[in-house]
């Protein structure tokens, strides 16, 4: 991943850059959304101005790890990384399985935002694991190919849906905290498109 990610310097800005603006997108809906508890998000959005907090801090900090993976491609300790992607791992998946022992009682939320950014970390462990694993010889793999095509049929998905005005359960809905088109959608389109990037270097060997 790292002669991957070094060689195609274009390519890493425009990554980079785009890991930016779908950071500061997140922190400017959560900076203009106050705490709500009673609001409620269903399959055609969130009745209320909280909208998923748990679910943005997620995607911040996988934002995070990526513009750091991009900017800094031989610089960070390959277990330093796996370690923060364990825990952040650990933590969603917690986060999520409280989310799902409360959801038809006093807030019940939408776990399907924070259950896609747990699946992406996930992936992204799995991935950097057996990378490491591999070395630089490693051979491409079915598996990265699936999953980058899996990442951009979502980006597709997510956008045209978006677009005609409807949401995908596991994506956050557009019009959450006053969000228009396309800015509500386009974190997520960013993170589907930076988890295809990420997969390249193990699909193509």
């Amino acid at each position: 991943m790292v002669d991957f990610v070094s060689g195609h310097a274009v390519v890493r800005a425009g990554a980079a850059l785009a890991f930016l603006i779908a950071g500061a997108l997140v922190l400017t809906r959560v900076a203009r959304r106050p705490v709500h508890a009673g609001a409620r998000c269903t399959t055609t959005g969130c009745a209320g101005p909280a909208g998923d907090h748990e679910a943005d801090a997620a995607h911040l900090l996988m934002c995070a790890v990526m513009l750091v993976m991009v900017l800094f491609p031989t610089a960070p300790h390959a277990h330093a990384l796996h370690g923060v992607l364990l825990a952040m791992t650990l933590v969603l998946a917690l986060l999520l399985a409280g989310r799902l022992a409360g959801r038809d009682r006093t807030r019940p939320g939408d776990a399907g935002p924070l259950g896609y950014h747990l699946l992406a970390a996930v992936v992204m462990l799995v991935s950097m694991s057996g990378h490491s694993a591999g070395g630089h010889g490693a051979e491409p793999g079915a598996v990265p190919v699936i999953l980058a095509l899996v990442f951009l049929a979502d980006a597709i998905a997510v956008t045209v849906t978006a677009r005609s005005g409807g949401r995908l359960w596991w994506a956050a809905h557009p019009a959450a905290a006053g969000c228009a088109w396309p800015a509500g959608v386009l974190p997520h389109v960013v993170m589907d498109l930076g988890m295809a990037y990420m997969l390249l270097p193990g699909a193509l060997g």
